[in-house]
């Protein structure tokens, strides 16, 4: 084994050891930009394995993603392992130049585990076994599955600590995506139970909490409290469903760490990420994170739910992901080919590639690792399309995959040490997210809309904007906007109030401060600790039905927009109205208030406006606070994002339309994408569908 570990390094040079910890991503930024493919050698036949390390040099790739669904492979028989198949590939990478990320395989435990412990099936809210055959089949309070856990960990750990080629380690695979975090089996109810007795010591607190004399579902001890299965009216508690989100999110989050700090002790200068889902919501992905060295992205873009192909979902992943630790990311899978399961969903056409790939890296993706390589021929995923076709010969997607490569190369250098920095940012609270999942409001409203709705604007006029937690440093910001900020607790009520007083602008709006922290209603006048902030009272209000919409009037010059969703009928105490509502009973009453509070402004949005109406507001808010870009494109289809160092700014345009569309790059800047270095940008640039223009300017 030290023989091969000297070849590797003689191929791809020493990895630096011991790395301290707050050094534990410097080979990363010694490589600059990853770029490469998952890939499952596993799955190909070892002869394959060279010609793919060849064509994936041709590619450009420097790094592959590997193993995280190899547990059969690595452990063969119980206990008994074998890597070196694994060893054989790296190698063969490494002579191409290609490192790889390393994933631990325990999203898919072997069919002999769970053989030998049918208790650590999942169990859905009807009680039913949520058997084998796909993926994330385990139970995470499953203690029976550690053991098995620590040692295929231990053993890639203590394998590849000081391997040359292992440039970091992906733990599981895909952690809160499509309804596998929540399991209903008895031993997530004894541990629940013993998550609320942490919580809140006495049963007689669990009761006051919920308001469980409320159909006399008050509870006589922890033991008598169930995990929320299907009941009579499939209606539960609404502090008790808040409670089990929050519970089962600290429950992946624990398993994670288990992992975690296996590796970290292991090896400490090999960073760690996991592969997050960006909005999903079943998952606090800020309390994940904290223990993770970078966080990871899978983003497909012609895999949107329920909803057109478009670039606003995807620049809000990049953007919610971005905001998990404050950094850049990695994209750990990146679709590269038609997505699907048993039905095809949207074939990206000539040109799309290229385009979402430079909207990751605009947004802060220090990592693209396409999924996949080559497309399975077999299994569940056998239509879920990679770079080379089912054939395994390059075609389109692999020439403009080599295109990139070749692009990225020459911006690597240039975008090393930079990040996205910007003076507004939308605080997305997992909390709130859920409690509109257990309580909607309005029928199929999802508190993820109204982030949406801001968040989009931010892309159409060429704004950057950050998504972060209630916990960051509001005082980066010049505007802080607040979705349907219900829960809330003291303390966040303060930091905001704090913040508009020192000059900030925050923007609320319908059902701010309506909750406290445990799900259930203040019972004090709306909007309840915010009205000495925003100087209003709000005594009625409902939902506008889904075949209706309201009318808005902006003061001034009379422009109205729609109204869908909500309405609150305001009353403006000490408060200017900014909008009024121009029809039914309410018709007069404020839609819109904003209120003075120290330096700072304090607005409040008592509805959902339509995109003309967001645009009206904060096109306001931005240019009273000084928070307009410095530059963009006059086009809502032309994404302008900027990654800076201080004295460095690297902007890009992307162009989502389906026509050509002008633009102007400042004067002095550099066309970083142009075939001769240093070339001076155009007066004018005609960008095309599909296409990029990237720019830099130095102070």
């Amino acid at each position: 084994m030290e023989r091969f570990h000297q070849q590797i390094n003689d191929i791809v040079g020493t990895h630096p050891r011991p790395f301290a910890v707050g050094d534990r991503l410097a080979l990363r930024e010694r490589e600059g930009m990853y770029f490469g493919a998952c890939y499952y050698p596993e799955q190909w036949p070892e002869e394959r394995w060279a010609t793919d390390a060849k064509l994936m040099r041709e590619a450009g790739f420097n790094v592959v993603r590997i193993g995280e669904f190899a547990w059969n492979d690595f452990e063969p028989r119980e206990g008994a392992f074998d890597f070196d198949w694994l060893d054989r590939c790296l190698a063969l990478l490494a002579n191409e130049g290609i490192r790889v990320i390393l994933g631990t395989p325990t999203a898919s435990p072997p069919k002999w585990i769970m053989d030998r412990h049918p208790e650590l099936y999942k169990r859905d809210m009807y009680g039913h076994v949520r058997g084998f055959g796909t993926r994330m089949h385990y139970c995470f309070n499953g203690t029976e599955y550690l053991p098995y856990v620590r040692r295929v960990v231990g053993a890639m750990a203590a394998r590849y600590k000081d391997h040359p080629s292992v440039v970091g380690w992906q733990i599981d695979n895909e952690f809160g995506c499509s309804d596998t975090t929540w399991c209903y089996c008895d031993r997530c109810k004894v541990a629940f139970q013993r998550w609320l007795r942490s919580k809140y010591g006495t049963i007689e607190a669990v009761n006051e909490a919920w308001g469980t004399v409320v159909w006399n579902n008050r509870y006589a001890s922890f033991e008598e409290i169930e995990t929320p299965k299907l009941t009579v009216y499939q209606l539960h508690n609404p502090g008790l469903q808040l409670d089990f989100r929050r519970f089962s999110s600290d429950a992946v989050r624990d398993f994670m760490n288990v992992q975690v700090e296996l590796l970290r002790a292991a090896a400490p200068g090999q960073p760690i990420t996991h592969n997050m889902m960006g909005t999903f919501n079943e998952i606090d992905y800020y309390k994940m994170s904290e223990t993770l060295d970078v966080a990871g992205l899978d983003l497909y873009p012609n895999f949107p739910h329920n909803e057109p192909i478009n670039p606003y979902t995807p620049a809000l992943f990049h953007d919610a992901t971005r905001g998990f630790k404050h950094a850049n990311y990695w994209v750990l899978e990146h679709q590269s080919g038609t997505p699907g399961g048993n039905i095809l969903k949207e074939t990206p056409k000539p040109g799309e590639l290229r385009r979402w790939t430079y909207q990751s890296i605009a947004r802060g993706a220090d990592a693209v690792v396409y999924f996949r390589w080559r497309t399975a021929t077999f299994g569940a995923e056998e239509y879920w399309h990679g770079i080379l076709q089912h054939s395994g010969v390059p075609g389109r997607k692999f020439e403009e995959v080599r295109r990139i490569g070749e692009e990225v190369a020459r911006l690597a250098p240039h975008l090393e040490g930079t990040t996205v920095r910007n003076d507004v940012a939308i605080v997305r609270s997992f909390d709130n997210d859920w409690a509109f999942a257990i309580q909607p409001h309005a029928p199929g409203y999802e508190y993820l809309r109204q982030v949406r709705n801001y968040h989009r604007y931010f892309v159409e006029c060429g704004a950057g904007v950050d998504v972060v937690s209630p916990d960051a440093d509001f005082g980066a910001y010049r505007v802080v906007i607040l979705p349907n900020l219900a829960i809330v607790d003291d303390a966040l009520v303060g930091k905001i109030s704090r913040f508009v007083e020192a000059g900030g602008a925050a923007v609320l709006d319908f059902r701010a401060g309506s909750k406290q922290p445990d799900n259930r209603m203040r019972a004090e006048v709306l909007p309840g600790p915010f009205k000495p902030l925003l100087g209003i009272a709000i005594d009625d209000y409902g939902i506008i039905p889904l075949d209706r919409k309201q009318r808005v009037a902006f003061e001034g010059d009379g422009t109205e927009c729609e109204a869908s969703v909500w309405y609150d009928v305001i009353e403006p105490n000490d408060a200017e109205t900014v909008a009024s509502f121009a029809s039914d009973y309410f018709a007069g009453a404020p839609a819109i208030t904003r209120r003075r509070h120290g330096r700072g402004l304090a607005y409040y949005v008592g509805t959902e406006l339509d995109r003309a109406g967001v645009r009206k507001l904060l096109d306001a808010v931005l240019t009273a606070q000084g928070a307009t870009p410095d530059w963009t494109v006059d086009h809502p289809e032309v994404e302008v994002s900027v990654r800076s160092d201080g004295g460095r700014r690297v902007t890009f345009a992307i162009n989502h339309a389906s026509v050509p569309v002008p633009i102007r790059p400042p004067a002095g800047s550099v066309d970083l994408l142009a075939a001769e270095p240093g070339a001076a940008c155009p007066e004018e640039e005609l960008l095309q569908p599909n296409d990029v223009f990237v720019f830099l300017q130095e102070d």
